[in-house]
């Protein structure tokens, strides 16, 4: 009995310590290990980006329809006179008369407008929309309007220039449609006496054929 005194001193000691040994484990507060580089991307993460606002466009203008060949005659509203104007690939010319009195003009057509000038004032502006040019004469410092629808050939504008026994002679004619018509030949500087021919004839002046030209024939050199 005395030797084994001991022995269970030791065991109980042992025992002692497991117990001890479970009981700090269980009492013992957790460890987190925590990322570091958790800890810096949390930041990014949440950062926002702003947007850098794009510049507006800018407003582009947009040109009208102008067409690169058209014809147009119509009367002067208050004048009782015929009005044509032609187009070739921005060059414009236009011809007014009522039968007394006449004026030549030229300018451009650009943008869906015709913008004319000639002698003694005359001057001429029109939209063109709607199969027709729609504006202002003016000459001589009166002013009109008109409204002149396309025209097909043998309708619209005729020139004739001629030199006939010594004389120049410069002529001008109008067609329209419906059959109307109107024009002045000039001997000199004189109004002469010269019926309007049929479209496709020539006029005869003092005995002397004289050819009409289309626009196509005279615009460039006009």
């Amino acid at each position: 009995m005395t030797r084994l005194g001991p022995v269970y001193t030791l065991a109980a000691g042992a025992v002692m310590a497991v117990a001890l040994g479970v009981a700090s484990a269980t009492t013992s507060p957790t460890t987190q290990t925590v990322n570091a580089q958790d800890d810096v991307a949390a930041p990014a993460a949440q950062a926002t980006t702003e947007a850098t606002p794009e510049p507006e466009p800018e407003a582009v203008k947009t040109a009208k329809p102008t067409p690169v060949k058209a014809d147009y005659a119509g009367r002067v509203t208050g004048n009782g006179g015929l009005i044509a104007i032609s187009i070739r690939n921005g060059k414009a010319v236009g011809y007014f008369c009522d039968g007394k009195i006449e004026a030549w003009m030229k300018g451009k057509a650009a943008d869906g407008k015709v913008t004319l000038s000639g002698r003694h004032g005359a001057s001429l502006t029109a939209q063109l929309a709607g199969g027709r040019a729609t504006g202002n004469l003016g000459f001589d410092g009166r002013k009109w309007t008109f409204k002149a629808p396309t025209v097909k050939k043998p309708s619209g504008l005729y020139r004739a220039t001629a030199l006939v026994r010594g004389a120049n002679v410069r002529a001008g004619w109008i067609y329209l449609d419906d059959g109307t018509r109107v024009g002045i030949t000039l001997v000199g500087d004189e109004i002469a006496d010269v019926p309007i021919p049929e479209p496709g004839e020539n006029a005869v002046v003092n005995g002397v054929e004289v050819d009409p030209q289309d626009v196509d024939e005279f615009i460039e050199g006009f």
